[in-house]
């Protein structure tokens, strides 16, 4: 049977066709729409791994400037050892005695020989001579802003040539003839205290340069000490002792390194001498995991580990040797190496010579 349309007809199933074509392509779209959001968040989800596995956290500044540091410092070390022959029995009996067996002591024996410590590091004050350095002129000023400037640039072998020149060392002096306990250069809080970042000087040339916060060195800071002295029959093993790392409340507080330097021809034979503590540090005392190096008069080099605690070792056993000491340190090469010290000398042991007026 033959079946007649209307124009209306035609229209109607035009009609139709195109919202079924409309609906067929919106499809399309929406399903396009939901392959990219989906590619997208699997791209987010790999850049933030990538983020995980190769970034880390960032450290403050001076906590990364401080790591830098200790770290080119370790480096130089490593590149200034060279390999030294095994000890002989006598020499090994002399400071490195092997711990005993378990259940077996060591003879708890007194000795009148001198014992010249490892960890008995601490300088003299500054000999005088026949200079007089009340009669050197000196521009406070000037030489605070000029030692300064390597300071910012970290350029030690500046400013030990400074430190050396008349000039500074009566700067410093002067300071042993007025009632204050520093000069300073630098900035200033409204009350005119220092504050923000600045130098200082004090009695038997020592400077201090870095963070202040109302009249007290805190924060990122750095702290030396030079051994000059102007005579004859010189004691001082020391040459040069310097801090660098965190400060709080005027003292060290926090992770940082304490170096030593000596003049090798007046240190003893067979001995080991600190010349690095890095670890955290407690009002000037060193605390938690240690982190030491040694040298000795050939200049030699050797790595240590140990803990602390306030300023005391914790001893590695109970065992002693024969001038009383025990074990608080292993060299991190030969475990069988210690180092010792005793009771009465283990104590206080920290940044040695360091001034401040609320220590």
């Amino acid at each position: 049977m033959k079946i007649n349309n209307s124009p209306d007809d035609y229209e109607n199933k035009d009609k139709d066709l195109y919202e079924d074509d409309l609906f067929e392509e919106d499809g399309k779209k929406v399903y396009v729409i939901r392959i990219i959001i989906v590619a997208c968040v699997i791209l987010i989800g790999i850049a933030v791994i990538f983020c995980l596995m190769f970034f880390k956290k960032p450290k403050d500044k001076a906590s990364s400037d401080l790591q830098e540091n200790i770290t080119d410092y370790t480096k130089n070390e490593d590149a200034l050892s060279t390999p030294e022959p095994l000890p002989s029995p006598e020499e090994e009996e002399a400071y490195a005695t092997p711990l005993p067996t378990p259940g077996e002591e060591a003879p708890l024996e007194s000795s009148d020989e001198e014992d010249d410590n490892a960890f008995a590091v601490h300088g003299e004050t500054m000999q005088k001579g026949t200079k007089d350095y009340t009669k050197v002129k000196f521009d406070t000023k000037r030489n605070l802003q000029e030692m300064e400037s390597y300071f910012e640039v970290n350029n030690n072998e500046a400013i030990s040539d400074l430190a050396h020149l008349d000039r500074y060392i009566a700067m410093s002096y002067s300071l042993t003839k007025t009632s204050e306990d520093s000069y300073y250069y630098g900035d200033l809080n409204a009350s005119g205290k220092p504050h923000g970042k600045g130098i200082a000087v004090y009695e038997d040339n020592m400077y201090y340069y870095g963070d202040w916060v109302n009249g007290k060195r805190d924060g990122a800071g750095k702290w030396v000490h030079f051994h000059i002295h102007d005579g004859d029959d010189v004691k001082d093993k020391l040459t040069y002792h310097e801090y660098q790392g965190t400060f709080k409340r005027d003292l060290p507080n926090g992770p940082g390194q304490d170096h030593y330097e000596y003049d090798l021809s007046m240190l003893k034979e067979n001995k080991n001498y600190v010349t690095n503590y890095i670890c955290d540090f407690s009002d000037g005392l060193i605390t938690g995991e240690i982190y030491c190096t040694t040298t000795d008069k050939n200049g030699g080099y050797k790595d240590w580990e140990g803990t602390a605690e306030n300023g005391q070792f914790e001893y590695i056993s109970a065992s002693r040797d024969s001038n009383r000491r025990g074990p608080v340190m292993t060299n991190r090469e030969n475990p069988d190496e210690y180092m010792w010290i005793n009771d009465a000398e283990n104590m206080e042991i920290g940044v040695t010579s360091y001034y401040s007026a609320y220590k």
